[in-house]
Order: C-alpha cells, then sequence, then structure tokens
C-alpha cells in the first residue's frame, strides 16, 4: 500500500451544495454509469492499485484501477435505474448493502463514530472521504478504502466501506465492497 501525499487535505469537507437527496430507497447502484464530475475526491494507492473516492452529494463513486476498469456508483441520478441490491457478485467483485432505521440520538453517534474512523484510516495513510452538508449535521456521505484483510488464505485485494445518512427519515445505507485477487475485475484493474 502507497501512503497518501503527505500534506494530503484531512477526510472531511463541506460539499458546496444542500442536502438535496430524501431517502435511503432513491439511491441505485451500477457499474456501468460513466464518472461524474465529484463534488470533492480522493485519490490513493491501495494494493498496488489506484483508487479513487468520489462524492457526488449524498451519493458516491468508487474508481478502482486505470481507465474506470472497475467503477461503482451509488446514486439518486437518471443513469442510475437499478435498485441498490443487498448483495451483489460479479467476477470477483463483492458488493453488499443494507439499511439502517435509527433515532436521533443514535444517528449522532453512528456520525460521530464514522467522522472518527474516517479520520484514524486518513493517519494510517489510507484513502478516506467524508462529505457534509452545509446547515446538516448528521447528513454526510462517508468512503473509506484500504488493502483486503493481511490473512492467509485471504485473496481480497481492496475493500471499501460507504455511509449514507439521511437525518429526516433517520435511515442509515451502509455498503461494502471488495475487489478480490484473480478476478477477471481485478485483472482488468490492473491493466
Amino acid at each position: 500500500m502507497t501512503p497518501l501525499v503527505p500534506g494530503t487535505p484531512p477526510p472531511q469537507t463541506e460539499l458546496p451544495v444542500a442536502y438535496a437527496d430524501t431517502c435511503a430507497s432513491a439511491l441505485g447502484f451500477s457499474l456501468t454509469t460513466p464518472l461524474q464530475e465529484p463534488l470533492a475526491q480522493v485519490d490513493g494507492m491501495v494494493a498496488g492499485l489506484p483508487v479513487s473516492l468520489r462524492l457526488l452529494g449524498a451519493s458516491h463513486q468508487v474508481l478502482v484501477g486505470q481507465s474506470a476498469h472497475l467503477l461503482e456508483t451509488v446514486a439518486c441520478l437518471p443513469d442510475v435505474t437499478s435498485d441498490l441490491p443487498l448483495s451483489f457478485q460479479e467476477s470477483g467483485y463483492y458488493f453488499n448493502a443494507r439499511t439502517d432505521i435509527v433515532g436521533a440520538d443514535a444517528l449522532a453517534t453512528i456520525v460521530e463514530t464514522i467522522v472518527r474512523e474516517a479520520d484514524e484510516h486518513h493517519s494510517r495513510g489510507l484513502p478516506a472521504l467524508v462529505g457534509r452538508f452545509p446547515g446538516s449535521p448528521l447528513a454526510l456521505t462517508a468512503v473509506l478504502a484500504g488493502p483486503g484483510a493481511d490473512t492467509p488464505g485471504s485473496q481480497a485485494l481492496v475493500v471499501w466501506r460507504t455511509w449514507h445518512t439521511y437525518p429526516q427519515t433517520g435511515e442509515v445505507v451502509v455498503t461494502s465492497s471488495s475487489l478480490w485477487r484473480g478476478g477477471p475485475a481485478h485483472s482488468e484493474a490492473q491493466s
């Protein structure tokens, strides 16, 4: 793993837009949506592969490898017409999602935990990005990426997790994704 360049800005940023997405059910999933212009972006290297974490408001894109060989999009966009699946698997790429419903106090604790985890992740030189919305302290989108488990038998090469919070409905969408060694998605991401 190559750490981020010294002096890389902290992982938290205030997004230059008002909070707009209304609920978790509006999120869709795609591996074919073109790259979108991000509101915030952090790039780094993980397990020898370039990784780009991109926030699109209350949505995200994660790009692994050169030339968008693996491009995950979880977003409320016209191009993203597939519902957010609970799980998805394709040639060395795995995706899982869940939506938790929580009260305001629990949401505040979850947001604090996400921010703390992103700061710790960033301090270890790993790509991390937290986007906060002006005037909505509990509304955020966060993405953390890192190497797969360093244990014998583990085939996960790159893993990333995301959080999308919706304070008005008390929803927290949590996703986890991984790119596995030896699968076609890994081979394409290397080229």
